[in-house]
């Protein structure tokens, strides 16, 4: 499924997008799938897997431990691809890869496009990279037929974002704050503001992300934007109760509490 179909279902169902960030090869390489596969169970709506780096700018504490976990757990692009392929056939809902473009360029960009083709992963967020930055990147997108998604913050200009909007699919990620992920405190109306001018330049989705960690904040945000995501929190959660003989039951308790399922 490609986060277009999803985010049609999601206007006839009446639902806003719940979408949940996890590091690739957190807490270790093998139990990615069981919690890719857990989230989905429990309803969560995309998957958003990061492509662990060795320096995350745009993440806070939080996710930079959990991507050093994982590199040192030896998590690499080729060994994303080799677990997701052992789930494609039970993945039903879309999955976006989150990445710094260093990694795809040393991996090769067609060589990575073409590997997300053919294991039906619909979306790529590349953090650290401008949408009009490398033309051959878009260029490659768009021959496979991939949904780029792009960053928009609360410092973006506006005839920036007419050209980030004009460049992206699936959906806008807006950055909920300036600075790096992790739990904040937000001012409301000021982010509702920006969304409602955002979506006066596109028909895209709206999502937001970065520090959200409490279901009060959820709630607010969803009655604006078209989705919510979360990933500090939840690689915090995982952090402190993997090693717990019933954690991915208590995972999916944890999500049904966020999604108010």
């Amino acid at each position: 499924m490609t986060l277009k179909e999803k985010f049609e279902q999601l206007k006839k169902e009446n639902r806003k997008a719940f979408i949940v960030y996890i590091p690739f090869g957190f807490p270790n390489i093998e139990y990615t799938n069981k919690i890719i596969l857990t989230l989905q169970d429990v309803g969560v709506d995309i998957i958003e897997l990061g492509i662990p780096f060795s320096d995350p700018i745009a993440d806070g504490p939080i996710i930079q431990e959990a991507t050093a976990t994982a590199l040192k757990n030896g998590a690499n692009i080729k060994r994303l691809f080799s677990q997701v392929r052992k789930i494609k056939n039970k993945i039903s809902i879309p999955t976006v890869l989150m990445s710094y473009y260093n990694p795809i360029f040393r991996f090769g960009v067609e060589r990575f496009f073409s590997k997300m083709k053919e294991l039906d992963i619909s979306g790529i967020l590349t953090v650290d990279l401008p949408c009009d930055e490398d033309k051959n990147y878009l260029k490659e997108v768009k021959r496979f037929g991939l949904e780029p998604i792009f960053l928009v913050t609360p410092t973006t200009t506006l005839e920036r974002a007419k050209k980030i909007t004009k460049n992206a699919k699936g959906f806008i990620y807006y950055v909920s704050i300036t600075g790096v992920t992790g739990p904040k405190v937000f001012k409301f109306d000021d982010i509702k503001n920006h969304i409602q001018n955002l979506k006066k330049l596109t028909s895209l989705p709206v999502c937001i992300g970065f520090g959200i960690h409490k279901l009060k904040q959820i709630k607010k945000i969803l009655a604006f934007s078209d989705g919510v995501i979360i990933g500090s929190y939840i690689v915090k959660f995982i952090k402190e109760n993997y090693k717990n003989r019933f954690f991915l039951r208590k995972l999916k308790n944890y999500i049904k509490f966020l999604c108010m399922k």
